[in-house]
């Protein structure tokens, strides 16, 4: 079985900061199922190994798996994680494979 590591983008923290303290709670308990098992959601479209995560039914966590690492890129709103993903992954892909 795998142990997998769990990092941040370095944006990742301004997004958290925006979260309510009911949507924080949320997203602690879905980051300990995320460990235990990261390929149990839906594989998104645009960015290979990407997966989302709703925290509730209008904000969603997008996370990238690369090896035994779960990168957190963005957590937010529907439609602005799913704006905001794609840069991030796209910036941090450059800074792993430089």
């Amino acid at each position: 079985m795998t142990e997998w590591e769990i990092k941040e983008h370095p944006d990742f923290f301004k997004d958290l900061d925006k979260l309510g303290t009911r949507d924080l709670t949320t997203f602690y308990s879905k980051k300990k199922k995320i460990k235990e098992n990261p390929l149990r959601q839906e594989h998104l479209s645009g960015g290979a190994n990407c997966y989302r995560e709703p925290i509730t039914d209008n904000i969603r966590l997008v996370y990238y798996i690369k090896g035994d690492t779960i990168w957190l890129l963005t957590v937010g709103k529907h439609k602005e994680a799913f704006k905001t993903y794609l840069k991030r992954l796209y910036s941090l892909r450059e800074k792993l494979n430089p």
